[in-house]
């Protein structure tokens, strides 16, 4: 079974909100990219909305009737990942009961976006590179050759460059990749945005009033650096929004930010309160681990002293009943 389905929700536009200069540049690149058939590398601080770029440019090619297919690199090991992109064979390893296809099949007519493209193992990129050059993979455990139209959408926060001196990327799959390249800024570079998103964000509840924001309230979330960007900015303001019914003043966003950049032990011993077993608490305190470490698995996995494939397999454990 796929761990990530595709996306065939896209018959509106993406919801791309900002109209500062930067912003605009980005999405006015992508939208003249989205006919081209080339791949698009998209870079940029984690949480700035590289997916929602990658959207964009799905929406607006000829390929926008058809799937687009999101897969986090950095969140299944080796086999599963390829498994994930390749499709298997039954009996292929141990697990694999059925036949499955992978993402580059159900993406043959969209568009595959592999987010987090800086995590691929050397024999992972590899692959992927013979499927750049020839649009040819081989399911595990089969000696058939299947083909994909699939256009690929990268995404990364990673200086692959740097990686690639440090010899943990590949050079000619770096260039296959970075035929057409997208930069996002981070927000705290385009704090024009920041009232727009506050709203969009403010209104997602449609049961419940949207609280009022004071001036000096938003002039507080204006002001403040973002080290999470977007991502950030839509949790603190779903934390305001439930605690602030009325509205929200300037007071209590400082509140809010000081716990935010000061504290972050106390978000982790929030999730261990919410947790109700030992295995539950293990894989929330990875889960913090991983977000310290800004996604990266290999430097969580150091971080933790154990393997990949151990904080895989506690990532990967399901929620309590």
């Amino acid at each position: 079974m796929l761990t990530h389905v595709p996306d065939s929700s896209l018959s509106q536009p993406p919801t791309a909100i900002g109209n500062s200069a930067a912003w605009c540049r980005v999405t006015t690149l992508a939208k003249k990219m989205a006919p081209l058939q080339m791949p698009v590398l998209i870079t940029g601080e984690s949480g700035v909305g590289k997916e929602v770029i990658a959207q964009i440019l799905h929406h607006w090619s000829n390929r926008g009737r058809a799937d687009f297919v999101p897969l986090n690199c950095s969140l299944l090991q080796d086999q599963l990942l390829e498994s994930e992109l390749f499709g298997h064979k039954r009996g292929a390893y141990t697990g694999a009961a059925d036949d499955t296809e992978g993402l580059f099949g159900v993406a043959s007519r969209g568009t595959l976006f592999l987010d987090e493209i800086g995590e691929l193992s050397a024999n992972c990129q590899a692959k992927l590179l013979r499927v750049l050059e020839t649009g040819e993979y081989r399911p595990l455990g089969s000696t058939r050759v299947c083909h994909t139209g699939a256009r690929i959408i990268a995404a990364t926060h990673r200086d692959l460059e740097k990686m690639i001196s440090q010899g943990r990327f590949r050079q000619d799959l770096y260039y296959r990749l970075n035929v057409l390249t997208i930069e996002i800024p981070p927000l705290h570079q385009r704090p024009e945005d920041i009232p727009l998103l506050v709203d969009h964000f403010l209104e997602q509840d449609p049961e419940r009033e949207t609280p009022s924001l004071a001036p000096g309230a938003m002039d507080q979330l204006q002001a403040y650096h973002w080290p999470g960007n977007v991502r950030e900015l839509k949790n603190v303001v779903e934390r305001l929004r439930v605690h602030c019914d009325e509205g929200i003043d300037a007071a209590q966003v400082e509140s809010v930010l000081t716990r935010q950049r000061g504290h972050p032990e106390e978000r982790l011993l929030a999730r261990f309160n919410r947790a109700g077993s030992l295995a539950a608490m293990e894989k929330a305190y990875a889960e913090w681990v991983l977000e310290q470490c800004s996604g990266n698995v290999s430097q969580a996995a150091k971080t933790l002293q154990v393997s990949r494939t151990t904080l895989y397999r506690i990532l990967r454990m399901p929620p309590e009943k």
